[in-house]
C-alpha cells in the first residue's frame, strides 16, 4: 500500500471515531462554482424545491435539444463539492432526446442544510417528485446514480418505483452498504484492518438501498470500471449479484472511478444512446 493510502486509512479512522462518521462520506462545497456551464454551450434552468423537512434544495435543468423527448434523466451525483463539478458527466446527453436534471444535497452548493444518509434520501425523493409533477408530464424517468449518489439513487429508486414513470436505473461506479465499504477500507493495510468491525459499530445502513431485487420489473444498468480504487469492483459486483432480472452489467476493464463517459475515447457515451434506444427489449 501506497503513502496516500495509508494517510487515507489512518485519515478514515479518525474521522469514523472523532466527526460522528458523517464527514467522512460527505465532502459538500457551498463556497465555490467549479465550472460555468455557459462556458461548455449549456444553459440550464435554475430549479429551487423543498424536500419533506423543508429545506429549500437547488438543482439545475438541462432541456433536451432534440425532440421528441424520450425521458428524463435524473442525476444523483457523487460526494464532493457541488453540482458545478459535476454536471458535465450527464450534460452532454441533452443535447440529443434527453432533459438531464442534477440537484445538490443538503449543505451542497445552495442546498440548506446538512448532509447526512437520511437528508440525502429525503432530498433524492424530493428531487424525483419534483421532476414527475413539473416536468416528466408523465414521460419515462430514469434514475442515475454515480458514486456516493449511486447509493442514494438506488434507495431512492426502490421507494418511489410505484409513483413514477420509472424506466431504467443505472448505478454508476457505487456501492450498497457504508458498513461494508467502511470495511474494505480498513482492509487495506494491516494497521488497520484489525479494525474493520468499526465500520459495523459507528456506521448505519438504514438508509442504504435494501431489498434491491425489488426494482424488478424495472431494468437496471450497473457500470463499474475493474481498475476503480475509489470504490472497489466487488461493489459493482455485490450490487448485480443482489438484483433480479432485468439487469445488465458494464464491467469496463480499464475503467476507473466515473469515467466511464469521459475516458475510452467517448465510446461509452455512443453506446448508452445505442442502450437507451433499445430499452424496450429487456
Amino acid at each position: 500500500m501506497n503513502t496516500a493510502n495509508i494517510h487515507y486509512c489512518f485519515l478514515f479512522i479518525a474521522v469514523l471515531l472523532f466527526s460522528g462518521c458523517s464527514g467522512l462520506l460527505y465532502y459538500p462545497d457551498n463556497q465555490h462554482r467549479f465550472f460555468d456551464p455557459a462556458a461548455a454551450g449549456y444553459t440550464p434552468e435554475n430549479v429551487f424545491f423543498t424536500d419533506d423537512a423543508q429545506r429549500k434544495l437547488h438543482g439545475w435543468w438541462f432541456s433536451a435539444k432534440k425532440r421528441p423527448v424520450k425521458a428524463t434523466i435524473i442525476f444523483f451525483h457523487g460526494n464532493a463539492e457541488n453540482l458545478t463539478s459535476h454536471f458535465l458527466q450527464l450534460a452532454w446527453i441533452s443535447h440529443e432526446h434527453y432533459n438531464v436534471f442534477i440537484f445538490d444535497y443538503p449543505g451542497y452548493g445552495r442546498s440548506e442544510g446538512k448532509p447526512t444518509p437520511k437528508s440525502c434520501v429525503e432530498s433524492g425523493h424530493a428531487a424525483v417528485a419534483w421532476v414527475s409533477r413539473h416536468k416528466a408530464n408523465g414521460g419515462p424517468i430514469i434514475i442515475y446514480g454515480q458514486s456516493l449518489g449511486g447509493n442514494i439513487a438506488l434507495r431512492t429508486a426502490i421507494d418511489k418505483k410505484d409513483e413514477i414513470n420509472l424506466t431504467l436505473v443505472v448505478a454508476d461506479s457505487t456501492f450498497d452498504s457504508f458498513q461494508q465499504i467502511a470495511r474494505i477500507k480498513l482492509a487495506h493495510h494491516w494497521l488497520t484492518w484489525p479494525m474493520q468491525p468499526l465500520g459495523y459499530l459507528l456506521l448505519d445502513d438504514r438508509w442504504a438501498p435494501e431489498n434491491l431485487a425489488s426494482l424488478s420489473p424495472v431494468p437496471v444498468l450497473v457500470i463499474h470500471g475493474q481498475q476503480d480504487r475509489t470504490v472497489e469492483p466487488v461493489f459493482g459486483d455485490r450490487i448485480f449479484k443482489k438484483l433480479a432480472e432485468p439487469k445488465i452489467f458494464w464491467k469496463i476493464p480499464e475503467g476507473r472511478h466515473t469515467d466511464v463517459f469521459w475516458g475510452h475515447d467517448h465510446k461509452y457515451r455512443s453506446k448508452f444512446l445505442s442502450f437507451l434506444e433499445n430499452l424496450d427489449q429487456y
